[in-house]
């Protein structure tokens, strides 16, 4: 099943939705991390467009736990 865009944030080191829904167990979902900048300047659809674009191109990062999934944002977020 396909779900819509749906808002989050990083709250504690936890990926927190913004939005009210349940998501299956086990489902794999597609985190792009932006920053203010492109925010005020790209459509939410130019920003999925370059997110698909990524996964096209292989720029994308598997993780398998909480402790992966920390340790990838802490190395992504280190300069933010």
């Amino acid at each position: 099943m396909i779900y819509p865009t749906l808002r989050a944030t990083v709250h504690n080191g936890r990926i927190e939705l913004l939005d009210d829904i349940r998501l299956p167990e086990n489902a794999e979902i597609l985190v792009t991390i932006m920053d203010e900048t492109p925010l005020d300047s790209l459509t939410l659809g130019e920003h999925l467009a370059a997110g698909l674009q990524d996964i096209l191109l292989g720029r994308v990062s598997r993780v398998n736990s909480n402790d992966e999934m920390a340790s990838h944002l802490d190395a992504v977020l280190e300069d933010a």
